[in-house]
């Protein structure tokens, strides 16, 4: 429930409506697939910025719209720009990394918001933006940390809709460091479990 609910209650907060583009960069992730899955339950368009061929297909496979690979794509935020018909209405940052260019997907999009979920080291992965943007766009950004118990029994319906489907990999104790560096690295789609009776 720490990432789904997390990223619903960060959804809910958004004040996105049925329709508008919710862009999730490093959406492959854990924490991002959840939102990408929750942002298509409650109708809005969602777009995926990751890398690699794996979450690419669990990205489409649970309810994302578009996949921009941003080592393929010449200009990842071009594109997205172009797919949203001008900028996103809402970026959903659950990837620390994804700070600096995070407002840049809002494009010329009045009204957009960016949703600060990720918790990045202190000090690190800092946005950069020129005021102007925020003023003469109305755009936001906002963050949040955690859920309410009526956001997790909230997040729960949508579980027993079946709007949540994300099958972890599962892993025995000896794949415990490797699993963590692949984490570390960016190489797992969706989550991973270690299961600890596994060998």
């Amino acid at each position: 429930m720490c990432s789904a609910s997390t990223v619903y209650t960060s959804l809910k907060e958004s004040k996105l409506k049925p329709g508008n583009w919710a862009v999730f960069p490093g959406g492959g992730g854990g924490v991002g697939i959840q939102g990408v899955q929750l942002a298509d339950a409650m109708g809005f368009r969602p777009i995926v910025v990751d890398t690699g061929e794996d979450k690419k297909l669990l990205a489409l496979s649970l309810g994302a719209e578009q996949f921009v690979d941003f080592k393929e794509e010449k200009d990842p935020i071009a594109k997205v720009i172009e797919l949203t018909s001008g900028g996103a209405h809402g970026v959903f940052v659950t990837a620390p990394q994804a700070y600096p260019t995070s407002l840049s997907y809002l494009g010329s999009r009045v009204g957009g918001i960016v949703m600060a979920i990720g918790l990045p080291p202190a000090g690190q992965s800092l946005f950069n933006f020129p005021p102007a943007q925020l003023i003469f766009r109305n755009q936001k950004i906002c963050g949040t940390l955690v859920s309410n118990m009526a956001d997790v029994d909230e997040t729960l319906q949508f579980a027993v809709r079946g709007k949540l489907r994300l099958q972890p990999n599962v892993v025995g104790l000896s794949k415990f460091n490797e699993a963590c560096q692949d984490l570390k690295n960016g190489k797992v789609a969706g989550r991973m479990v270690v299961d600890f009776n596994k060998e």
